[in-house]
Protein backbone atom coordinates (compact mmCIF):
# COMPACT_ATOMS: atom_id res chain seq x y z
CA UNK A 1 0.00 0.00 0.00
CA UNK A 2 2.94 2.46 0.97
CA UNK A 3 4.42 1.84 -2.56
CA UNK A 4 1.02 2.83 -4.31
CA UNK A 5 1.00 6.13 -1.94
CA UNK A 6 3.95 6.45 -2.81
CA UNK A 7 3.45 6.08 -6.74
CA UNK A 8 1.37 8.77 -6.39
CA UNK A 9 3.23 11.25 -5.13
CA UNK A 10 5.81 10.16 -7.97
CA UNK A 11 2.78 10.44 -10.53
CA UNK A 12 2.19 13.95 -9.52
CA UNK A 13 5.80 15.24 -9.15
CA UNK A 14 5.85 14.38 -13.09
CA UNK A 15 2.45 15.65 -14.42
CA UNK A 16 4.28 19.38 -12.29
CA UNK A 17 7.53 18.67 -14.26
CA UNK A 18 5.62 17.77 -17.29
CA UNK A 19 3.69 21.30 -17.02
CA UNK A 20 5.74 23.60 -15.31
CA UNK A 21 9.17 22.20 -15.75
CA UNK A 22 11.78 20.94 -12.98
CA UNK A 23 9.95 21.44 -9.66
CA UNK A 24 10.91 18.87 -7.02
CA UNK A 25 8.15 17.31 -4.36
CA UNK A 26 8.07 17.18 -0.56
CA UNK A 27 5.43 15.84 1.19
CA UNK A 28 6.28 15.47 5.36
CA UNK A 29 3.06 14.06 6.18
CA UNK A 30 1.36 10.85 6.31
CA UNK A 31 1.76 9.40 2.71
CA UNK A 32 -1.82 8.39 2.85
CA UNK A 33 -2.82 11.98 3.64
CA UNK A 34 -1.09 13.36 0.45
CA UNK A 35 -3.28 15.33 -2.30
CA UNK A 36 -1.95 16.19 -6.20
CA UNK A 37 -3.91 17.30 -8.99
CA UNK A 38 -2.70 19.33 -12.04
CA UNK A 39 -4.64 19.97 -14.80
CA UNK A 40 -3.46 22.11 -17.97
CA UNK A 41 -5.01 23.66 -21.16
CA UNK A 42 -3.03 25.19 -24.08
CA UNK A 43 -4.62 28.83 -25.05
CA UNK A 44 -3.37 29.59 -28.34
CA UNK A 45 0.28 28.85 -27.67
CA UNK A 46 -0.45 30.13 -23.67
CA UNK A 47 -0.53 27.29 -21.38
CA UNK A 48 -2.49 28.08 -17.93
CA UNK A 49 -2.25 24.93 -15.06
CA UNK A 50 -4.80 24.24 -12.31
CA UNK A 51 -2.79 23.16 -9.39
CA UNK A 52 -4.10 21.65 -6.06
CA UNK A 53 -1.80 19.84 -3.80
CA UNK A 54 -0.74 19.71 0.20
CA UNK A 55 2.66 18.95 -0.24
CA UNK A 56 5.06 20.55 2.16
CA UNK A 57 7.97 22.23 0.07
CA UNK A 58 7.81 22.65 -3.94
CA UNK A 59 11.11 23.80 -5.32
CA UNK A 60 12.80 24.84 -8.61
CA UNK A 61 16.87 25.33 -8.80
CA UNK A 62 18.05 27.74 -11.02
CA UNK A 63 19.84 27.24 -14.67
CA UNK A 64 18.07 24.25 -14.96
CA UNK A 65 18.11 23.29 -18.79
CA UNK A 66 14.28 21.86 -19.54
CA UNK A 67 11.02 23.45 -21.39
CA UNK A 68 10.47 26.26 -19.67
CA UNK A 69 14.07 27.82 -19.45
CA UNK A 70 14.38 31.05 -21.45
CA UNK A 71 10.54 30.53 -22.76
CA UNK A 72 8.48 30.90 -20.34
CA UNK A 73 7.82 33.22 -17.39
CA UNK A 74 5.18 32.08 -14.77
CA UNK A 75 2.24 34.45 -13.82
CA UNK A 76 0.62 32.64 -10.74
CA UNK A 77 -2.67 33.83 -8.63
CA UNK A 78 -2.80 32.05 -5.46
CA UNK A 79 -6.38 30.94 -5.25
CA UNK A 80 -6.87 29.31 -2.45
CA UNK A 81 -5.04 28.62 0.81
CA UNK A 82 -1.38 30.25 1.86
CA UNK A 83 2.00 29.94 1.53
CA UNK A 84 5.38 30.98 1.80
CA UNK A 85 7.63 32.02 -0.86
CA UNK A 86 11.33 32.52 -1.28
CA UNK A 87 12.26 34.32 -4.23
CA UNK A 88 15.58 36.32 -5.32
CA UNK A 89 16.30 36.21 -1.45
CA UNK A 90 12.82 37.54 -0.21
CA UNK A 91 10.24 35.53 1.58
CA UNK A 92 6.49 36.46 0.70
CA UNK A 93 3.61 35.24 2.30
CA UNK A 94 0.88 34.41 -0.32
CA UNK A 95 -2.84 34.40 0.67
CA UNK A 96 -5.67 34.01 -1.45
CA UNK A 97 -5.98 36.62 -4.43
CA UNK A 98 -2.42 37.20 -4.29
CA UNK A 99 -0.48 37.32 -7.68
CA UNK A 100 3.28 36.74 -8.40
CA UNK A 101 5.01 36.76 -11.31
CA UNK A 102 7.88 34.44 -11.19
CA UNK A 103 11.28 33.89 -13.56
CA UNK A 104 11.63 30.54 -14.72
CA UNK A 105 15.42 31.18 -14.08
CA UNK A 106 15.66 31.98 -10.51
CA UNK A 107 15.72 29.66 -7.63
CA UNK A 108 11.99 29.37 -6.22
CA UNK A 109 11.07 27.81 -2.83
CA UNK A 110 7.33 27.23 -1.88
CA UNK A 111 6.09 26.19 1.41
CA UNK A 112 2.33 25.76 1.59
CA UNK A 113 0.63 26.41 4.54
CA UNK A 114 -1.56 23.34 4.03
CA UNK A 115 -4.09 22.42 0.94
CA UNK A 116 -3.48 25.19 -1.74
CA UNK A 117 -4.39 25.94 -5.17
CA UNK A 118 -2.62 27.70 -7.87
CA UNK A 119 -3.75 29.23 -11.45
CA UNK A 120 -0.52 29.23 -13.07
CA UNK A 121 0.11 30.98 -16.64
CA UNK A 122 2.69 30.31 -18.29
CA UNK A 123 3.54 33.95 -20.32
CA UNK A 124 5.72 34.63 -22.96
CA UNK A 125 8.99 35.85 -22.20
CA UNK A 126 10.27 37.41 -25.30
CA UNK A 127 6.43 38.98 -25.13
CA UNK A 128 7.15 40.69 -22.01
CA UNK A 129 10.33 41.71 -22.87
CA UNK A 130 9.20 43.13 -25.40
CA UNK A 131 6.65 45.61 -23.58
CA UNK A 132 9.41 46.80 -21.50
CA UNK A 133 8.34 43.69 -18.81
CA UNK A 134 11.81 42.58 -17.44
CA UNK A 135 12.89 40.67 -14.71
CA UNK A 136 13.39 43.67 -12.13
CA UNK A 137 9.70 44.13 -12.21
CA UNK A 138 9.44 40.69 -11.23
CA UNK A 139 7.98 39.22 -7.68
CA UNK A 140 4.97 40.05 -5.83
CA UNK A 141 2.59 42.51 -7.83
CA UNK A 142 0.86 45.17 -6.00
CA UNK A 143 -3.24 44.91 -6.45
CA UNK A 144 -3.83 48.56 -5.53
CA UNK A 145 -4.63 50.21 -9.35
CA UNK A 146 -7.50 49.34 -11.64
CA UNK A 147 -4.74 47.56 -14.30
CA UNK A 148 -3.92 44.96 -11.53
CA UNK A 149 -7.89 44.64 -10.14
CA UNK A 150 -8.76 43.75 -13.76
CA UNK A 151 -6.06 41.49 -13.80
CA UNK A 152 -6.80 39.67 -10.84
CA UNK A 153 -10.64 38.97 -11.72
CA UNK A 154 -9.64 37.53 -15.32
CA UNK A 155 -7.54 35.39 -13.25
CA UNK A 156 -10.00 34.54 -11.00
CA UNK A 157 -12.52 33.65 -13.18
CA UNK A 158 -10.80 31.25 -15.58
CA UNK A 159 -11.61 27.47 -14.55
CA UNK A 160 -11.63 24.82 -16.33
CA UNK A 161 -14.96 24.45 -16.99
CA UNK A 162 -15.44 27.77 -18.63
CA UNK A 163 -11.71 26.87 -20.95
CA UNK A 164 -13.63 23.54 -22.39
CA UNK A 165 -17.26 25.55 -23.29
CA UNK A 166 -15.91 28.81 -24.45
CA UNK A 167 -12.61 28.47 -25.52
CA UNK A 168 -12.40 28.29 -29.49
CA UNK A 169 -9.04 28.35 -32.21
CA UNK A 170 -10.17 31.98 -33.13
CA UNK A 171 -9.74 33.12 -29.71
CA UNK A 172 -5.78 32.85 -30.50
CA UNK A 173 -3.54 34.06 -28.07
CA UNK A 174 -6.01 37.05 -26.70
CA UNK A 175 -5.83 35.70 -23.08
CA UNK A 176 -2.11 35.92 -23.12
CA UNK A 177 -2.29 39.67 -24.27
CA UNK A 178 -4.27 40.67 -22.36
CA UNK A 179 -2.92 39.90 -19.72
CA UNK A 180 0.62 41.13 -20.57
CA UNK A 181 -1.43 44.44 -21.45
CA UNK A 182 -3.02 45.03 -18.21
CA UNK A 183 0.66 43.76 -16.47
CA UNK A 184 2.43 46.36 -17.97
CA UNK A 185 0.79 49.54 -16.02
CA UNK A 186 0.61 47.71 -13.19
CA UNK A 187 4.36 46.59 -12.55
CA UNK A 188 5.13 50.28 -13.50
CA UNK A 189 2.49 51.47 -10.52
CA UNK A 190 4.78 49.08 -8.51
CA UNK A 191 7.51 51.25 -8.92
CA UNK A 192 6.07 54.50 -7.89
CA UNK A 193 5.02 56.20 -4.46
CA UNK A 194 2.04 55.25 -3.44
CA UNK A 195 -0.02 56.33 -0.31
CA UNK A 196 -2.58 55.27 0.71
CA UNK A 197 -5.48 55.75 3.72
CA UNK A 198 -5.77 52.48 5.90
CA UNK A 199 -9.98 52.85 5.21
CA UNK A 200 -9.15 52.84 1.36
CA UNK A 201 -7.26 49.76 1.60
CA UNK A 202 -9.83 48.07 4.11
CA UNK A 203 -12.51 48.83 1.38
CA UNK A 204 -10.75 47.59 -1.67
CA UNK A 205 -10.15 44.37 0.35
CA UNK A 206 -14.12 43.89 1.04
CA UNK A 207 -14.61 45.11 -2.85
CA UNK A 208 -12.59 42.04 -3.98
CA UNK A 209 -14.06 39.57 -1.70
CA UNK A 210 -17.45 40.05 -1.32
CA UNK A 211 -18.33 36.67 -2.76
CA UNK A 212 -16.27 35.06 0.15
CA UNK A 213 -18.78 33.86 2.89
CA UNK A 214 -15.97 34.33 5.44
CA UNK A 215 -15.24 38.15 5.04
CA UNK A 216 -15.57 39.32 8.05
CA UNK A 217 -14.09 42.62 10.00
CA UNK A 218 -11.14 40.61 11.43
CA UNK A 219 -10.11 39.18 8.22
CA UNK A 220 -10.14 42.62 6.98
CA UNK A 221 -8.46 43.42 10.05
CA UNK A 222 -5.61 41.03 9.27
CA UNK A 223 -5.22 42.18 5.81
CA UNK A 224 -4.75 45.84 6.20
CA UNK A 225 -2.46 44.69 9.31
CA UNK A 226 -4.60 46.81 12.01
CA UNK A 227 -6.08 45.41 15.37
CA UNK A 228 -9.73 45.05 14.72
CA UNK A 229 -10.52 48.08 17.63
CA UNK A 230 -9.00 50.08 14.99
CA UNK A 231 -10.49 48.84 12.11
CA UNK A 232 -13.63 49.70 13.70
CA UNK A 233 -12.62 53.35 14.36
CA UNK A 234 -11.94 53.95 11.14
CA UNK A 235 -15.06 53.19 9.92
CA UNK A 236 -17.26 54.68 12.85
CA UNK A 237 -15.50 58.18 12.00
CA UNK A 238 -17.93 58.34 9.40
CA UNK A 239 -20.67 56.70 11.51
CA UNK A 240 -20.98 53.49 9.69
CA UNK A 241 -19.93 49.76 11.03
CA UNK A 242 -17.84 47.64 9.51
CA UNK A 243 -20.32 44.91 9.27
CA UNK A 244 -22.91 47.56 7.55
CA UNK A 245 -20.52 48.41 5.00
CA UNK A 246 -20.07 44.57 3.77
CA UNK A 247 -23.37 43.82 3.76
CA UNK A 248 -24.59 47.21 1.91
CA UNK A 249 -22.04 46.63 -0.92
CA UNK A 250 -23.62 42.85 -1.29
CA UNK A 251 -26.55 44.08 -1.52
CA UNK A 252 -25.83 46.45 -4.22
CA UNK A 253 -24.11 43.70 -6.23
CA UNK A 254 -27.44 41.69 -5.67
CA UNK A 255 -29.98 44.60 -6.66
CA UNK A 256 -28.14 44.53 -10.01
CA UNK A 257 -28.15 41.07 -10.68
CA UNK A 258 -31.87 40.75 -9.86
CA UNK A 259 -32.41 43.79 -12.32
CA UNK A 260 -30.01 41.31 -15.07
CA UNK A 261 -32.34 39.60 -17.45
CA UNK A 262 -29.67 37.60 -17.91
CA UNK A 263 -29.85 36.31 -14.67
CA UNK A 264 -33.60 35.01 -14.90
CA UNK A 265 -32.80 31.16 -14.48
CA UNK A 266 -30.75 31.81 -11.67
CA UNK A 267 -32.99 31.66 -8.24
CA UNK A 268 -33.09 34.40 -5.75
CA UNK A 269 -31.31 32.28 -2.97
CA UNK A 270 -28.73 31.31 -5.57
CA UNK A 271 -27.81 35.33 -6.02
CA UNK A 272 -27.32 35.64 -2.55
CA UNK A 273 -24.91 32.77 -1.84
CA UNK A 274 -23.24 34.08 -4.94
CA UNK A 275 -22.20 37.24 -2.98
CA UNK A 276 -21.55 35.82 0.65
CA UNK A 277 -25.10 35.40 1.95
CA UNK A 278 -25.29 32.04 3.88
CA UNK A 279 -28.76 31.99 5.00
CA UNK A 280 -31.62 33.08 2.22
CA UNK A 281 -33.90 33.85 4.97
CA UNK A 282 -32.08 36.23 6.85
CA UNK A 283 -31.14 38.14 3.60
CA UNK A 284 -34.60 38.42 2.32
CA UNK A 285 -34.95 39.96 6.01
CA UNK A 286 -32.02 42.59 5.28
CA UNK A 287 -33.53 43.07 1.87
CA UNK A 288 -36.78 43.98 2.59
CA UNK A 289 -35.46 45.63 5.31
CA UNK A 290 -33.21 47.83 3.83
CA UNK A 291 -35.41 48.56 0.31
CA UNK A 292 -38.51 48.29 1.64
CA UNK A 293 -39.76 45.50 -1.33
CA UNK A 294 -38.91 41.55 -0.60
CA UNK A 295 -36.25 40.83 -3.22
CA UNK A 296 -39.08 38.37 -5.19
CA UNK A 297 -41.10 41.71 -5.59
CA UNK A 298 -38.12 43.60 -6.57
CA UNK A 299 -37.45 41.38 -9.08
CA UNK A 300 -41.00 41.23 -10.29
CA UNK A 301 -41.25 44.81 -10.28
CA UNK A 302 -37.82 45.54 -12.81
CA UNK A 303 -39.06 42.77 -15.27
CA UNK A 304 -42.33 44.55 -15.84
Amino acid sequence: MRQVIQNEISTWTQHIQGVCGEFETRFDGQSALFIGEVNSFLLGSTEIAFIKSNASFIERHPGILDRVKDKFCFLILQYTGRMLLKYRNETLFLSEGDIVLLDSDEHIAMYPQGLFSHISVHLSRDKLFKQGITTAHFGKLISHNMSAHLLKNMLQTISRDNIEVWYAKEDGNAFEDALIALLKPTIHYKNTQFVDSLKLKAERFILENLSHTQLSPQTVADHIGVSLRHLYRLFIFEQQSVNKYIQMRRLEKIQFELKDAKNKKLSITEIALKWGFSDSAHFSKIFKRVYGISPSKFRDATEK
